[in-house]
């Protein structure tokens, strides 16, 4: 009887979702594994489930769980509407909030005239960029 020495590689063996077992010649890094995986993550362990960092060196002889990642919820839309189509047949009265920016005399003026439609400050609004437009254009010239 003599003495026997058999030098085996430990492989590394990670277990896909479905239940498939990859094997692979250690040393590799996580990275190496998930660069065929995009969408999932690895794990030593199925119960207490921490991913491994991507430099993370897998040791041979070890089984490891390959883990789809949870999708990314999916975010609302964000929608701005300036109008309700279906509420303009109605012709309700509604409020109406518009944010102007004024001088404290325009807003003394609006306040001694007790209220303003909205047509006015429109109107008074176009006027003042014509004269802003004139004036701009007065100064090029000179």
């Amino acid at each position: 009887m003599g003495n026997c020495l058999v030098l085996q590689e430990k492989l590394i063996k990670v277990m896909k979702p479905d239940g498939k077992i990859l094997e692979y010649k250690a040393p590799i890094r996580v990275q190496q594994v998930l660069s065929d995986f995009s969408g999932h993550a690895i794990s030593d362990s199925l119960q207490a489930f921490q991913h491994l960092l991507p430099d993370t060196k897998l040791l041979g002889g070890n089984l490891y769980y390959l883990v789809p990642l949870p999708l990314p919820s999916p975010k609302a839309k964000k929608k701005v509407r300036f109008s309700i189509p279906e509420d303009e047949d109605k012709k309700e009265n509604r409020v109406v909030r518009i944010k102007l920016v004024i001088s404290k005399q325009e807003l003394q003026e609006m306040l001694q005239k007790e209220g303003v439609s909205v047509d006015s400050m429109i109107s008074q609004l176009q006027d003042q960029q014509r004269v802003e437009t004139v004036d701009t254009s007065e100064d090029k010239g000179k």
